[in-house]
């Protein structure tokens, strides 16, 4: 099961934690992973390149770590709240395509 946990800080995703393997099918075949894989990565790199925020992440097989930069500017704090927000409906999306493989926890 692939396991997403969100933090939030003032109601904004602050930290995305993405953590195993959905297992619904072989390595390398497996669309679900896959497609998890995707939208965060999409989020990490629409962070870097259509907003310029320097952001690290941690990637590695079965895992991905990424905390928003604190302190934005209020326009870039909308903007990358949206990026997340929309990488979320995706999430959400797939699990609902495919119950079983994902959870997706939030905390404030």
């Amino acid at each position: 099961m692939i396991r997403v946990r969100v933090i939030r800080e003032a109601g904004c995703v602050s930290e995305i934690t993405v953590s195993g393997h959905a297992g619904s099918a072989p390595k390398g075949e497996d669309l679900i992973c896959s497609a998890v894989s995707v939208l965060v990565q999409t989020y990490f790199f629409s962070l870097r390149r259509l907003l310029q925020l320097n952001v690290a992440a941690e990637m590695r097989d079965g895992y991905f770590f990424l905390r928003v930069p604190a302190g934005l500017q209020p326009e870039l704090h909308e903007k990358a709240a949206l990026l997340a927000e929309s990488m979320l409906v995706g999430l959400d999306e797939i699990n609902r395509g495919y119950p079983g493989f994902l959870k997706v926890t939030e905390e404030e």
